[in-house]
């Protein structure tokens, strides 16, 4: 029961997300675009399910904190178009696409700090980009003690933002830019930050006991 009360907010969310954009955006993609979306989504859920089968769950805070982690997962893939990934790579000439936009150098920034340029530190779209994976910096150690290391987490956190870039290559659903990079990882370094002084505190406060938040 309390693995299935993990998946409930994610899988209701899901619900919503794809009752309220269904027909705007991927009705008309095609039996091919709808069943490469169906495989993308049957994949996301059947990793999560095996995730949280393979965790446990010894209290409420254990439970709150994956249930979150797995609705922060899902609201990121929203806003960097995983599901829109499956839409385009079913279509015809979506490789000829990518290529193209490589050599026209389309909504495509590989040198750094060019954002600074055009947009304030205040801006939604560097704001935006900051605060997109601090949760991982701080969710990382709290559910994945092995990758609980500083250089671990930044490093695994700068995967995720290359992934992403990589993904919006394709889908051109935004743009593929460096300090997208720079921002999600510094980002998610600031989240880190936050969890050793969390967990500093914690330590202080509970007689140098420090609580599993999270079983391995």
């Amino acid at each position: 029961m309390k693995k299935i009360a993990v998946l409930i907010p994610v899988f209701v969310l899901a619900l919503f997300y794809f009752k309220e954009r269904y027909h705007s955006e991927y009705a008309t993609a095609g039996l091919r675009g709808k069943a490469s979306l169906a495989v993308g989504v049957l994949g996301m859920f059947l990793v999560m399910v095996i995730g949280v089968y393979k965790k446990k769950q010894e209290g409420f805070f254990q439970a709150f904190i994956q249930a979150s982690f797995l609705v922060y997962v899902f609201m990121v893939l929203t806003l960097t178009g995983y599901f829109v990934l499956f839409r385009e790579v079913a279509a015809q000439g979506w490789w000829q696409h990518v290529l193209h936009r490589i050599h026209m150098k389309e909504r495509i920034n590989l040198r750094p700090f060019m954002m600074f340029k055009q947009f304030r530190w205040t801006s939604t779209q560097v704001l935006g980009n900051f605060v997109m994976l601090l949760p991982l910096g701080i969710f990382i150690p709290l559910l994945f003690p092995r990758l609980s290391g500083l250089f671990r987490v930044v490093f695994f956190c700068l995967l995720v933002s290359v992934s992403i870039e990589l993904m919006q290559l394709v889908t051109s659903y935004r743009s593929t830019d460096i300090d997208d990079v720079i921002l999600n990882t510094s980002g998610a370094l600031i989240g880190y930050l936050i969890y050793k002084l969390m967990s500093t505190m914690i330590r202080k406060t509970g007689n140098g006991e420090y609580p599993e938040l999270i079983s391995k």
